[in-house]
């Protein structure tokens, strides 16, 4: 999706330089917030957030589909360009998985930056390809496990500083999930696009009960 110019001024004059951002009036919501967002446009609904074994069970599921996924791209595929934001299939596939991570470093540090969201694949694991990328996936998915249902586990009601405000632990878990099923559903696109059919795709019913965007781009 093309980003008008117009409205990137306005973001920039507001000292905004990440989306996806909602304007309402005075109110400014970072990130795809659904907890925020009902507040902001006044909807009386629950957000619902999974709980804790379903939490495990669907990162367990979305990930390994992810991996198998990504492992189907040729490797010619590295360097094709992601039609909605210009960025490169290799880099996305990256993305997909760094997410997750970036919610277990916040736990640590206490922060979860901007710069958190957007890591530049060859900074982290070098100059790969896809069979690398699978293989960062699965090492973030077993921390993942091991975090929320390990020896230790998170205190998810753990406070967090991040550029969308004030998060719990949990919180951010359940949106670097939901952001993981999100880039799923547009990698399947994506093969889609350029006539490659993933093995054993997820299916709406995988998700359910994950919030995510309703639109895909």
């Amino acid at each position: 999706m093309e980003h008008d110019p117009e409205s990137l001024k306005e973001l920039l004059d507001r000292g905004l330089k990440v989306v996806p951002v909602t304007i309402w009036g005075d109110e400014v919501v970072i990130g795809f917030n659904p907890k925020e967002l009902s507040r902001v446009f006044g909807i009386d609904a629950q957000v619902s957030r999974v709980d804790l074994p379903t939490m495990v069970e669907k990162y367990q599921t979305v990930l390994v589909a992810a991996a198998s996924a990504v492992g189907q791209l040729p490797p010619e595929y590295m360097d094709w360009e992601c039609p909605e934001r210009k960025r490169k299939l290799g880099q996305f596939t990256f993305h997909l998985f760094d997410r997750p991570d970036r919610a277990l470093n916040a736990y640590k540090v206490g922060v979860y930056s901007s710069e958190d969201r957007g890591r530049n694949m060859h900074d982290v694991i070098g100059d790969v390809g896809f069979k690398e990328i699978v293989t960062y996936g699965g090492d973030v998915l077993d921390r993942v496990k091991t975090a929320l249902m390990g020896d230790d586990p998170l205190d998810l009601e753990k406070p967090l500083d991040t550029y969308m405000g004030s998060k719990t632990a949990g919180e951010l878990m359940d949106l670097a999930l939901g952001h993981s099923v999100h880039h799923l559903k547009q990698l399947y696109e994506y093969m889609s696009i350029n006539g490659l059919a993933p093995v054993d795709p997820l299916g709406e019913e995988d998700f359910n009960g994950v919030a995510v965007p309703t639109e895909l781009f």
